[in-house]
């Protein structure tokens, strides 16, 4: 995959993080709007019963005062003040602890103190009377806690009210009660009082926390259902991508295999006429009678010199093509010189000039091999374009220094530029410009080094190609 899952599984945490808050919001938003409706629910049918006292049930006091059934003077709080009766009814439900908000009235100048707002609940009150709104809610904080408060306004919907309210026409046992009575100073249709519904926004969340987490819980296991399924995929991916690189690296060292046969024949060409050469002359000598034991001991020392040779080239390439899973220290003038030696032969052969310059001799740890076929890889390339352009004086300045405390190698080569055109897709897997060649070189070169924790790049010189190692 491009992205490696871990990137992946954040972005889905980030992302499960988003909607879990968006998810919250909107049901604290749900929450709230069904606070509104049970709150204007509470307060529309607080204002009917104030409706029916004044309406229907002082009228009818009224009534019973006229036909002489009840004392002229008659008052009582229980059945003529809406006030009372709402605010009893209030009471009750609390103390069966059916409720959980707080309920209140507001007037200007009350005859009781209870109903005696705030700062903020007077000014909501004055806008009320403002006509500014036909009502009013607003989440509010209150000893550093926030509460859901709705407001409706009341208003003097009866004569009956003015009767009560004004100091002249009130009944004598409510001036005997009160002994002030305040005017109201209003008419029928006015605004002359507020109730409140007040509720903490924890109870009005507790309302949906089922929901909430039921949504919530569903959300999560689709979540990790999903990640899961990625995290398969990734894996499927992943097996691909290692039988693919298994089966490229299986290629590229075939091609290398096939390449090194080629040069162990030609490192073994020379010893092996060497210790032939050897042989005719002891024929010769011996032809001749002439064969003497110092003759034979010198002889057969230099056939062994050639065929110590021939073993040393044996071991150089068996120890290159014997895997090695454990890393260890090697230093930059072990690998680069190491490679020229697996590959003199066939450098000798097209007369490449291979020049190595170790200025830092600088130590790493890894799979020294494997930094190797890299180097290989590279000057085999070079050899290639060397044959494909025809250049004579060939040469490979092999670089080894410290940039800036950073150790980097360098293979700068006069084979020609790549053009440009196509220069950043050399390493990629199976490009190739040229009929013989696998275009796998390049592509595993660079899959080594960053599985060996280093980078590989390449740009154009102004006779050829530098390719930079950084570790």
């Amino acid at each position: 995959m491009k992205y490696s899952f871990k990137v992946i599984v954040a972005l889905f945490v980030i992302l499960y993080a988003v909607i879990t808050l968006l998810f919250f919001n909107f049901y604290r938003e749900l929450a709230m709007k069904d606070a509104k409706q049970e709150a204007i629910f509470i307060l529309d049918t607080m204002n009917a019963i104030r409706d029916y006292v004044s309406n229907v049930q002082r009228p009818l006091i009224e009534e019973l005062k006229a036909k002489k059934m009840l004392a002229e003077d008659f008052f009582d709080p229980k059945l003529l003040s809406s006030s009372y009766i709402t605010r009893e009814i209030y009471n009750i439900q609390r103390a069966k602890k059916n409720i959980n908000y707080d309920y209140k009235l507001i007037a200007t100048n009350p005859l009781n103190p209870e109903h005696e707002g705030n700062s903020f609940e007077n000014e909501i009150l004055d806008d009320f009377k403002e006509g500014k709104y036909q009502e009013y809610s607003q989440i509010i904080q209150e000893n550093n806690k926030p509460y859901f408060f709705v407001g409706l306004p009341i208003h003097n919907s009866h004569p009956s009210c003015l009767q009560c309210h004004t100091t002249n026409s009130a009944p004598k046992r409510m001036v005997e009660q009160y002994h002030t009575i305040p005017d109201f100073q209003s008419k029928v249709g006015d605004v002359i009082a507020m109730i409140s519904f007040k509720i903490p926004v924890y109870s009005i969340l507790t309302y949906h926390i089922k929901e909430f987490v039921v949504g919530g819980t569903v959300m999560f296991i689709v979540f990790v259902v999903f990640i899961l399924f990625i995290y398969k995929i990734y894996r499927n991916e992943q097996r691909l991508k290692e039988k693919t690189t298994m089966l490229m690296m299986s290629q590229n060292r075939l091609a290398s295999m096939g390449e090194m046969i080629g040069n162990i024949s030609h490192q073994w060409r020379q010893p092996l006429a060497q210790v032939g050469a050897i042989l005719i002359n002891l024929e010769l000598h011996s032809d001749k009678d002439k064969l003497t034991k110092e003759k034979v001991t010198t002889k057969i020392k230099e056939a062994n010199e050639q065929l110590a040779f021939m073993s040393h080239t044996i071991d150089d390439f068996k120890n290159f093509f014997m895997p090695n899973t454990d890393k260890k220290e090697f230093t930059a003038y072990e690998v680069v010189h190491q490679a020229k030696k697996l590959l003199s032969a066939s450098l000798e052969k097209y007369a490449i000039d291979v020049r190595i310059d170790i200025q830092n001799n600088f130590t790493r740890s890894g799979h020294s091999n494997e930094i190797v076929q890299v180097l290989i890889n590279i000057i085999n390339n070079a050899k290639e374009a060397f044959l494909a352009h025809h250049v004579n004086e060939r040469y490979i300045q092999i670089t080894a220094f410290l940039q800036n405390g950073i150790p980097v190698i360098t293979l700068e080569n006069n084979a020609g530029r790549i053009d440009e055109t196509i220069i950043e897709k050399i390493f990629n897997p199976y490009f190739t410009t040229k009929e013989s060649s696998s275009g796998l070189g390049l592509y595993m070169s660079q899959m080594i080094i960053e599985k060996n924790g280093a980078t590989l790049r390449v740009e154009n010189s102004d006779e050829g190609v530098i390719f930079t190692i950084i570790f």
